[in-house]
């Protein structure tokens, strides 16, 4: 009888350990995946996601994985081909547990009688995702900005894809609670879900500061659900404060850079400002860090080296674009914390000049976006003027805390972390206002922030 050949070479090899596969033959085998490769792997995407999370994607080199890991950067390429095969593996892990969460929230309220709604399983998953985010902090960061240029498009895709099954289970949560008649009639509970869980990841971002992120993500959540009031005001007497009318004083003051003077200067200015515009479009689109000079030229339409002549550096080309906004938008909150007006008229005035800001500064707003969640370091005295206001905020909701205008809330969180999600809650996401305007988004905020979206006498 013939006998069967046995294979040799690079693809002999025998069982080991466990059903384990160990390769055997000559130096050149290439050996199976084993239960140490797994473990590796992970150990590698560990360390990964936590320097991309500190540093950021772009910052971070496969030799710094490899060194964190302890291992040459030869025996990381081994596991990973390349930084965007780390980025992506990243990536669809933290969606996977997303749509897990929204698909197990789904699957609670197909399950349940539908009397059963309550605001407990609405926290409940925004709990979820909110750990989520913390646990995937550095897949969540990439998911803020453009993918890169050259990346492939699976990466791309994965980069760009929303959360949609963990929206979907907040908003049948938000609209069963609704039909209940715990949710006011007034509230769009799409617009309030997708703010919601979006404010979550943002527990993850740093974007809200101080304090641990749990008390964070409760305190958001009690501030879009019960509001900030005590006993709020209506729209009416809103539009009539002093405040308001400092806000829309402010708002009309704002000018547009680089007007007047002699024709040869105002040539050069408006050379300038259009190589600023670029700019501040390119850094908001893929992040001051991921944004080169020749990135901004290729936009342009420039040389790099006319660029570089026209602006000097990077650092100080985001300085020009940035300190422009900084000061016009420090004058309205000056303007409207000196206006002779309650707390409460005072934080709901500061919301209105901020859906001004996003539509007249939107991308300026992307760049610090950017900075409170990894700041470069030569660029780290332009957070000055945004911690300012952060503190003028805080003065506002203490001195409403003093004066029983302002509740603190049902976890009586300190006053930084309620100030921070007040100051957070107070800049509405850019897609509400581009989707349905700046007067809907502002009712919005009055019904959720101020007045918050549960009907009051049958609030849990």
């Amino acid at each position: 009888m013939p006998t069967k050949p046995r294979p040799s070479g690079p693809t002999a090899s025998t069982t080991g350990p466990a059903g384990t596969t160990r390769a055997t033959g000559t130096a050149s085998t290439i050996p199976a995946v084993t239960a140490a490769d797994g473990a590796r792997r992970a150990e590698i995407l560990a360390c990964a996601a936590r320097l991309f999370a500190s540093s950021g994607s772009v910052g971070t080199s496969l030799k710094d994985v490899a060194a964190a890991c302890g291992i040459l950067p030869g025996s990381l390429y081994h596991h990973f081909a390349s930084k965007e095969a780390i980025l992506l593996e990243l990536l669809v892990t933290y969606r996977c547990e997303l749509d897990a969460a929204g698909a197990a929230a789904l699957a609670r309220l197909d399950r349940d009688d539908p009397g059963d709604a309550t605001f407990g399983q609405i926290m409940a998953l925004a709990d979820a995702i909110a750990g989520i985010a913390r646990r995937h902090r550095a897949a969540l960061q990439i998911t803020m900005y453009e993918p890169p240029a050259g990346a492939s498009p699976q990466f791309a895709a994965q980069a760009r894809r929303g959360p949609e099954t963990v929206d979907v289970a907040m908003d049948r949560l938000l609209r069963r609670a609704q039909d209940r008649g715990l949710v006011e009639a007034g509230v769009g509970p799409a617009v309030l879900a997708r703010q919601l869980a979006e404010s979550m990841r943002h527990v993850a971002l740093a974007i809200l500061l101080g304090g641990p992120p749990e008390q964070v993500a409760a305190a958001v959540c009690d501030l879009l659900l019960y509001g900030i009031a005590v006993q709020p005001l209506d729209d009416a007497e809103l539009d009539r404060s002093a405040a308001t009318a400092a806000a829309d004083a402010a708002v009309r003051a704002w000018g547009e850079p680089d007007g007047g003077g002699p024709r040869d200067q105002r040539d050069q200015r408006d050379k300038a400002a259009g190589l600023r515009s670029v700019a501040r479009a390119e850094f908001a689109r893929r992040g001051y860090e991921a944004t080169t000079v020749r990135d901004i030229a290729a936009a342009a339409g420039l040389a790099a080296g006319s660029v570089y002549r026209m602006i000097g550096t990077k650092e100080a080309l985001l300085g020009s674009i940035m300190n422009a906004f900084h000061d016009q938008l420090s004058a309205g909150y000056d303007a409207v914390l000196a206006a002779d007006a309650s707390p409460l008229a005072q934080l709901d005035a500061l919301t209105w000049l901020n859906l001004n800001v996003l539509d007249r500064f939107g991308p300026e707003l992307a760049i610090q976006a950017a900075w409170l969640r990894a700041v470069p370091p030569a660029a780290r005295d332009l957070r000055r003027p945004a911690r300012r206001r952060a503190r003028q905020i805080g003065a506002v909701v203490a001195e409403g805390l003093r004066s029983g205008q302002l509740r603190a809330g049902s976890a009586v969180p300190p006053l930084d972390v309620l100030s921070a999600c007040v100051r957070d809650l107070s800049w509405l996401p850019a897609w509400m206002v581009q989707q349905h305007g700046a007067r809907a988004a502002l009712a919005h905020s009055r019904a959720t922030l101020i007045r918050g979206a549960a009907v009051r006498g049958r609030r849990a």
